[in-house]
């Protein structure tokens, strides 16, 4: 018999569904029926787990922010490795998770987002200035360990690691996923590199 799945395995499911309709269709066909209907299930369902769409695309919002930090955390917190390591190491790592949660980028460039939703639009800018916080924590500490230049503004340099990340993320939306992600994360190192590694590293 199988195994009834318990709320927070369904509320789980519902918000994946939504961001892989996000990513097919885009995410103003994304309805409660259509989640239904990708599920096989009825749309009451959706209803018992959730009120609403935009509850569900909040859901959907709080799980991949855990699977990023989930998969970016240890990276953050290794101590054997320089900053400067440690800040390549975390590029390739999120691309990689984003690469794997395509629905991610079709919801943070929508219109839902950006106009119709101020409390998720509010969530979103929390996270991302979370994350351009960890850029920059990250490298003062390569400044600390000496593989960053010391006179790095690490404020700065942490919101455009972060801005190069966002525009090649809405490029890689608008070209309908059309190229490697992951591949990518070389190239935004590429132009990082020279910015912030002291001369006599070598990384």
């Amino acid at each position: 018999m199988t195994k009834r799945k318990s709320h927070d395995e369904r509320r789980e499911e519902i918000a994946d569904t939504a961001l892989s309709l996000a990513a097919e269709q885009g995410v103003g066909t994304v309805t409660t029926q259509a989640i239904a209907d990708r599920m096989g299930v009825s749309q009451a369902t959706i209803f018992r787990h959730f009120p609403n769409r935009d509850e569900i695309f909040r859901e959907a919002i709080i799980q991949a922010k855990q699977r990023v930090f989930v998969c970016l955390h240890p990276i953050i917190e290794d101590k054997s490795s320089s900053g400067a390591e440690r800040l390549e190491r975390l590029i390739h790592a999120h691309l990689a998770v984003i690469e794997d949660n395509r629905g991610i980028p079709a919801l943070l460039f929508s219109d839902r987002l950006h106009q119709n939703d101020p409390v998720l639009k509010a969530d979103v800018r929390t996270s991302i200035k979370n994350y351009a916080s960890r850029v920059s924590w990250l490298l003062e500490q390569g400044v600390k360990d000496g593989s960053i230049k010391p006179d790095l503004d690490c404020e700065v340099m942490g919101q455009a690691v972060v801005t190069m990340i966002q525009g090649l993320l809405l490029r890689w939306s608008l070209f309908d996923y059309g190229f490697d992600l992951k591949s990518q994360a070389k190239v935004i190192w590429a132009l990082v590199r020279p910015a912030v590694l002291k001369s006599s590293v070598k990384n």
